[in-house]
């Protein structure tokens, strides 16, 4: 496996150049240059950092203030720690020098580095000074979900003080990359007889799906329970059958969840004594059926009809 290579090596001062000149400290490379002309055989003690690139020059990285010094001093040589940089070593030597913030996976987190990570950024970065950690935590810390999140949008979904304004400062130091090999694919189930687990932990899944939205807001276990208590579940054929029930899945979460059900209704009985499928009939109709069985239908108001056929075999 390849591996950063450092060296402590002595270079000349004149090889070394700087791309981004930060703002110094004036009285320390005043104080370092006089130490460093008090011996004119002398170097620095602590090296300065660089990284070699073409030509035989090398990248001043860390360490400007000595180098200035040296370099007011007169020195012709530099103590540096060289870098080998390659492609493997990524970014993690400049998060070790202080020259960049690393990001975190907000996926990858556990329940107290997710509280930790969002303590810091509200102690050091004012405009997030008022978010409320302590929901964000409650909220989200433990959702098995997270691990699944494809973007950091849902924390904004807590109203807890981030905004979509303020995205573009806190993916500098979050963001959300899943790994979605150990997640199922989304397969639908049959919603006129599934089980109350099949149903929760399919609306679990369901969150998991890119713009859930407000779906993420939906209790899974207490909406599986409400659908599993309707009698006249194993009839439904329509969307708007679940809607009429309010199991807390409505019309406008119905596009979140559809891709995750299907309907397949018991067959209608013989003869048919459910309300919930005589309340569809026409009143003509449920006229025809109670014919059917030799009951008077004299006089009798649609709701009246529904009651009779439903309580005579």
């Amino acid at each position: 496996m390849s591996q950063t290579s450092i060296d402590l090596i002595r270079i000349p001062t004149k090889d070394i150049f700087i791309e981004d000149d930060p703002e110094m400290d004036d009285i320390k490379i005043l104080g370092l240059s006089n130490n460093y002309l008090e011996n004119k055989d002398s170097l620095n003690f602590i090296p300065i950092t660089v990284i070699p690139e073409r030509g035989g020059n090398y990248r001043l990285i860390q360490g400007h203030e000595i180098f200035h010094a040296l370099m007011q001093a007169g020195k012709e040589w530099v103590l540096a720690l060289r870098i080998g940089v390659d492609e493997i070593s990524g970014e993690v030597w400049k998060y070790e020098l202080g020259l960049s913030n690393p990001r975190l996976n907000i996926c990858n987190l556990d329940a107290n580095e997710f509280e930790t990570a969002l303590e810091y950024i509200q102690r050091t970065i004012k405009k997030f000074s008022k978010i409320k950690v302590e929901k964000l935590v409650q909220e989200f810390a433990n959702d098995p979900t997270r691990r699944f999140w494809s973007s950091l949008e849902i924390l904004g979904e807590a109203k807890c003080g981030i905004t979509k304004t303020n995205f573009p400062l806190l993916s500098q130091f979050l963001y959300a990359s899943p790994d979605l090999s150990e997640l199922e694919p989304l397969a639908p189930i049959n919603i006129n007889r599934a089980s109350e687990d099949e149903i929760a932990n399919q609306i679990q899944r369901l969150k998991i799906e890119p713009d859930a939205g407000k779906l993420r807001k939906i209790d899974a276990l207490s909406t599986a329970r409400a659908i599993v208590a309707e009698e006249d579940r194993i009839y439904w054929s329509l969307s708007k059958h679940l809607f009429s029930a309010k199991t807390g899945l409505t019309k406008p979460l119905w596009p979140l969840v559809e891709t995750g059900f299907f309907f397949e209704p018991a067959p209608t009985p013989v003869p048919n004594t459910s309300k919930f499928l005589l309340g569809q009939l026409s009143k003509a109709q449920l006229v025809k059926e109670a014919k059917s069985r030799n009951l008077d239908t004299a006089r009798l108001l649609k709701h009246a009809l529904v009651d009779l056929l439903s309580s005579n075999q």
